[in-house]
């Protein structure tokens, strides 16, 4: 435990000494961890088939993480380039040895407006915007029976949130974002029953993350 607790201390220590002139810092990384939620939908099944009614919806949900690289055009204007992975997201259906699967990359170029200067303030309030490139994945289960389908395509995304200034080098922030990517029609016939089912687009995250100025 001591060696732990001195090997924070060294890190700390170096990193304080390594950006301790970051007050005019214009370059930083970050990376945070979300809980995300998909909203799916059965758009249409024979009766019985899994015991829901036509166009009936689930929510899924499940980790989100975020890497990203920015520039401070200004006191309160950031643009920056992140790299998004859904992970496996899963929920099984009211129908025995069913399963509906959903994971995503994607790739951004946000717009983020700072409401302060957050070197300079404790607290500091964001909004921010982006397009980029989106990968969803979706794969339906029945039994033994698998299929699984890909796209990409154009996506656009919105956030807002909180940075709180630990140190001069040092943020952490709470944020909510709205990403919007292609959806996904993914069907297949099991003895003569069909399910249908679809991705609406809207993915949206709760998380937290850490922010470095260099």
């Amino acid at each position: 435990m001591k060696k732990l607790i001195l090997a924070v201390f060294c890190i700390t220590f170096s990193a304080t000494v390594l950006f301790a002139d970051s007050d005019s810092s214009t370059v930083y990384i970050s990376a945070s961890l979300s809980q995300s939620f998909s909203d799916f939908s059965y758009d249409s099944f024979l009766d019985g088939f899994v015991d829901r009614e036509s166009d009936s919806s689930k929510m899924m949900d499940g980790p989100r993480y975020d890497f990203s690289a920015g520039y401070r055009l200004g006191s309160k204007i950031r643009a920056e380039a992140q790299y998004i992975i859904i992970s496996e997201n899963s929920f099984s259906t009211d129908k025995n040895n069913s399963a509906v699967e959903y994971k995503a990359t994607a790739v951004f170029a946000n717009l983020i407006y700072d409401f302060w200067n957050v070197q300079k303030s404790l607290i500091t309030p964001f909004i921010g915007a982006g397009i980029g490139l989106g990968s969803p994945n979706l794969k339906l289960s029945i039994a033994d029976l698998n299929k699984e389908k890909d796209d990409n395509g154009f996506s656009w995304q919105l956030q807002c949130g909180v940075n709180v200034k630990l140190l001069h080098w040092l943020l952490v922030n709470v944020k909510y974002s709205y990403l919007s990517m292609p959806g996904i029609e993914n069907s297949f016939e099991a003895n003569t029953e069909n399910l249908e089912s679809e991705f609406k687009k809207g993915v949206q995250s709760v998380g937290v993350g850490v922010t470095l100025l260099l």
